[in-house]
Protein backbone atom coordinates (compact mmCIF):
# COMPACT_ATOMS: atom_id res chain seq x y z
CA UNK A 1 0.00 0.00 0.00
CA UNK A 2 1.55 3.34 -1.00
CA UNK A 3 2.25 6.48 1.34
CA UNK A 4 1.19 9.59 0.21
CA UNK A 5 2.44 13.04 0.86
CA UNK A 6 0.83 15.89 0.87
CA UNK A 7 2.28 19.42 0.10
CA UNK A 8 0.24 21.47 1.46
CA UNK A 9 -3.51 22.83 0.44
CA UNK A 10 -7.05 23.14 2.24
CA UNK A 11 -9.02 20.33 3.21
CA UNK A 12 -11.75 22.44 4.35
CA UNK A 13 -12.10 24.20 1.16
CA UNK A 14 -11.62 20.98 -1.59
CA UNK A 15 -8.33 22.21 -2.52
CA UNK A 16 -6.79 18.39 -2.21
CA UNK A 17 -10.15 16.51 -2.91
CA UNK A 18 -8.88 14.62 -5.96
CA UNK A 19 -5.85 13.75 -3.71
CA UNK A 20 -8.36 12.27 -1.34
CA UNK A 21 -10.44 10.37 -3.68
CA UNK A 22 -6.65 8.85 -4.72
CA UNK A 23 -6.18 7.80 -1.21
CA UNK A 24 -9.76 5.61 -0.47
CA UNK A 25 -9.41 4.72 -3.50
CA UNK A 26 -6.56 3.04 -3.23
CA UNK A 27 -7.65 1.10 -0.21
CA UNK A 28 -9.55 -1.27 -2.51
CA UNK A 29 -12.12 -1.57 0.21
CA UNK A 30 -15.90 0.09 0.07
CA UNK A 31 -15.63 1.86 3.55
CA UNK A 32 -12.52 2.02 4.17
CA UNK A 33 -11.98 2.45 7.96
CA UNK A 34 -10.10 6.51 8.00
CA UNK A 35 -8.33 7.17 11.12
CA UNK A 36 -7.45 10.82 11.52
CA UNK A 37 -4.16 11.88 13.51
CA UNK A 38 -4.37 15.47 14.51
CA UNK A 39 -1.90 15.69 17.28
CA UNK A 40 0.31 18.47 15.09
CA UNK A 41 -2.47 20.47 15.43
CA UNK A 42 -3.23 19.93 18.62
CA UNK A 43 -6.37 17.91 17.97
CA UNK A 44 -7.84 20.96 17.06
CA UNK A 45 -12.01 20.80 16.74
CA UNK A 46 -12.48 22.12 13.66
CA UNK A 47 -9.76 20.03 11.92
CA UNK A 48 -11.61 17.13 13.20
CA UNK A 49 -15.04 18.29 12.36
CA UNK A 50 -13.41 18.46 8.86
CA UNK A 51 -12.14 15.27 8.24
CA UNK A 52 -15.19 13.24 9.26
CA UNK A 53 -17.56 15.66 6.80
CA UNK A 54 -14.64 15.15 3.88
CA UNK A 55 -13.44 11.34 4.17
CA UNK A 56 -16.88 10.54 6.46
CA UNK A 57 -19.65 12.55 4.97
CA UNK A 58 -18.41 13.02 1.38
CA UNK A 59 -15.75 9.84 0.36
CA UNK A 60 -17.95 7.70 2.09
CA UNK A 61 -15.14 6.16 4.68
CA UNK A 62 -16.45 4.85 8.33
CA UNK A 63 -14.28 8.17 9.86
CA UNK A 64 -12.78 8.51 13.30
CA UNK A 65 -10.01 10.77 15.16
CA UNK A 66 -7.29 9.23 17.83
CA UNK A 67 -6.70 12.28 20.29
CA UNK A 68 -3.99 12.21 22.47
CA UNK A 69 -4.49 15.37 24.21
CA UNK A 70 -7.43 13.96 26.57
CA UNK A 71 -4.84 11.23 27.47
CA UNK A 72 -6.04 7.94 26.37
CA UNK A 73 -5.19 4.51 27.48
CA UNK A 74 -2.41 2.87 25.89
CA UNK A 75 -4.91 -0.24 24.69
CA UNK A 76 -7.44 2.73 23.23
CA UNK A 77 -4.28 4.34 21.00
CA UNK A 78 -3.22 0.71 19.63
CA UNK A 79 -6.99 -0.56 18.87
CA UNK A 80 -7.77 2.38 16.86
CA UNK A 81 -4.32 2.19 14.93
CA UNK A 82 -5.36 -1.66 14.43
CA UNK A 83 -8.54 -0.70 13.12
CA UNK A 84 -7.79 1.48 10.39
CA UNK A 85 -7.30 0.62 6.85
CA UNK A 86 -5.79 4.08 5.83
CA UNK A 87 -4.42 6.23 8.75
CA UNK A 88 -4.17 10.55 7.30
CA UNK A 89 -2.00 12.71 9.77
CA UNK A 90 -2.57 16.46 9.66
CA UNK A 91 -0.65 19.17 9.55
CA UNK A 92 0.92 21.29 12.41
CA UNK A 93 3.80 21.49 14.46
CA UNK A 94 5.89 18.11 13.30
CA UNK A 95 8.43 18.65 15.91
CA UNK A 96 6.06 18.70 18.81
CA UNK A 97 4.10 16.02 17.21
CA UNK A 98 6.95 13.42 16.75
CA UNK A 99 7.95 13.83 20.63
CA UNK A 100 4.46 13.20 21.96
CA UNK A 101 4.11 10.32 19.60
CA UNK A 102 7.43 8.78 20.81
CA UNK A 103 6.21 9.63 24.19
CA UNK A 104 2.98 7.28 23.89
CA UNK A 105 4.17 5.00 22.12
CA UNK A 106 2.72 5.86 18.51
CA UNK A 107 5.90 5.84 16.62
CA UNK A 108 5.85 2.09 17.63
CA UNK A 109 1.96 1.45 16.53
CA UNK A 110 2.64 3.40 13.15
CA UNK A 111 5.64 1.26 11.90
CA UNK A 112 3.20 -1.88 12.97
CA UNK A 113 0.80 -0.27 10.94
CA UNK A 114 3.26 0.59 7.86
CA UNK A 115 4.42 -3.09 8.36
CA UNK A 116 0.51 -4.81 7.81
CA UNK A 117 0.41 -2.21 4.34
CA UNK A 118 -1.85 0.16 5.59
CA UNK A 119 -2.41 3.09 3.36
CA UNK A 120 -0.23 6.19 5.36
CA UNK A 121 -1.18 9.19 4.09
CA UNK A 122 -1.13 13.06 5.19
CA UNK A 123 -0.31 17.03 4.85
CA UNK A 124 2.69 19.16 5.67
CA UNK A 125 3.75 17.69 9.13
CA UNK A 126 1.85 14.88 8.19
CA UNK A 127 3.73 14.14 5.07
CA UNK A 128 7.09 15.10 6.20
CA UNK A 129 6.84 12.45 9.04
CA UNK A 130 7.04 9.36 7.29
CA UNK A 131 10.21 10.77 6.38
CA UNK A 132 13.45 10.50 7.55
CA UNK A 133 13.36 14.07 7.97
CA UNK A 134 11.60 17.17 7.19
CA UNK A 135 12.20 20.87 6.41
CA UNK A 136 9.65 22.07 9.13
CA UNK A 137 8.26 25.43 10.18
CA UNK A 138 8.36 23.66 13.62
CA UNK A 139 9.86 26.56 15.71
CA UNK A 140 7.16 29.16 14.35
CA UNK A 141 5.09 27.63 16.73
CA UNK A 142 7.16 28.44 19.37
CA UNK A 143 8.85 31.60 18.68
CA UNK A 144 7.52 35.14 19.82
CA UNK A 145 9.52 36.80 16.68
CA UNK A 146 12.19 35.64 14.30
CA UNK A 147 12.89 31.52 13.63
CA UNK A 148 13.54 30.19 10.93
CA UNK A 149 12.86 26.66 8.77
CA UNK A 150 14.48 23.65 10.56
CA UNK A 151 15.13 19.95 10.04
CA UNK A 152 13.03 17.94 11.99
CA UNK A 153 13.41 13.96 12.53
CA UNK A 154 10.56 11.97 10.91
CA UNK A 155 9.66 8.07 11.46
CA UNK A 156 11.74 6.98 8.62
CA UNK A 157 9.70 5.03 6.39
CA UNK A 158 10.87 6.41 3.78
CA UNK A 159 14.30 8.04 2.99
CA UNK A 160 15.64 10.90 2.64
CA UNK A 161 13.84 14.63 3.71
CA UNK A 162 10.27 16.20 2.40
CA UNK A 163 10.05 19.90 2.76
CA UNK A 164 6.13 20.45 1.83
CA UNK A 165 4.75 24.26 1.15
CA UNK A 166 7.31 25.03 -1.24
CA UNK A 167 5.52 27.64 -3.26
CA UNK A 168 3.00 29.24 -0.43
CA UNK A 169 5.63 29.73 2.06
CA UNK A 170 9.09 30.94 0.17
CA UNK A 171 10.67 27.56 1.71
CA UNK A 172 12.77 27.42 -1.74
CA UNK A 173 15.36 29.25 -0.68
CA UNK A 174 16.14 28.43 2.65
CA UNK A 175 15.58 24.91 1.69
CA UNK A 176 18.61 24.92 -0.91
CA UNK A 177 20.62 26.89 1.77
CA UNK A 178 19.85 24.09 4.28
CA UNK A 179 20.92 21.31 1.84
CA UNK A 180 24.39 22.82 0.59
CA UNK A 181 25.01 22.88 4.04
CA UNK A 182 23.94 19.52 4.61
CA UNK A 183 23.44 17.30 2.30
CA UNK A 184 20.32 14.68 2.07
CA UNK A 185 18.54 13.69 -0.83
CA UNK A 186 15.26 15.47 -0.50
CA UNK A 187 11.83 15.71 -2.07
CA UNK A 188 10.15 18.80 -2.02
CA UNK A 189 6.39 19.55 -2.78
CA UNK A 190 4.05 22.75 -3.78
CA UNK A 191 0.69 22.91 -2.17
CA UNK A 192 -1.83 20.67 -4.23
CA UNK A 193 1.15 18.20 -5.23
CA UNK A 194 1.49 15.32 -3.14
CA UNK A 195 4.41 12.65 -3.82
CA UNK A 196 3.08 8.58 -3.81
CA UNK A 197 5.70 5.79 -2.10
CA UNK A 198 5.24 2.68 -3.50
CA UNK A 199 7.63 0.14 -2.75
CA UNK A 200 10.15 2.34 -3.49
CA UNK A 201 8.97 3.28 -6.32
CA UNK A 202 7.79 7.15 -6.93
CA UNK A 203 4.71 9.28 -8.46
CA UNK A 204 3.14 12.14 -8.42
CA UNK A 205 -0.72 13.72 -7.80
CA UNK A 206 -1.47 16.88 -8.54
CA UNK A 207 -4.96 19.33 -8.25
CA UNK A 208 -3.87 22.11 -9.91
CA UNK A 209 -1.68 22.85 -13.38
CA UNK A 210 1.61 23.95 -12.06
CA UNK A 211 1.23 21.77 -8.69
CA UNK A 212 4.54 19.61 -8.67
CA UNK A 213 7.67 17.88 -6.63
CA UNK A 214 10.90 18.87 -7.33
CA UNK A 215 13.91 16.12 -6.42
CA UNK A 216 16.71 17.59 -5.00
CA UNK A 217 20.22 15.16 -5.16
CA UNK A 218 23.31 16.22 -3.38
CA UNK A 219 25.99 15.82 -6.48
CA UNK A 220 29.84 16.66 -5.12
CA UNK A 221 29.45 20.18 -4.85
CA UNK A 222 26.02 20.99 -6.19
CA UNK A 223 22.61 20.34 -5.79
CA UNK A 224 21.01 18.62 -8.48
CA UNK A 225 17.30 19.35 -8.87
CA UNK A 226 14.39 17.96 -11.24
CA UNK A 227 10.84 17.66 -11.69
CA UNK A 228 9.27 14.26 -10.18
CA UNK A 229 7.25 12.72 -13.09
Amino acid sequence: MPIVAIGGGEIAEGQTFNIDQFIVSHTHKPQPRALFIPTASNDAPGYIETFHRVYGQELGCDARALTLTDAPEDADIAEAIDWADLIYVGGGNTRKMIELWRERGVDRLLQQAFDADKMLCGLSAGAICWFEAGFSDSDSFDADGDWQFTRVDGLGFVPGLFCPHLDSEQRTLPLLNHLAADPIPALAATDLAAVVVNDGQLSVLADRPGAAVYRIEPDGDRLGWSVLD
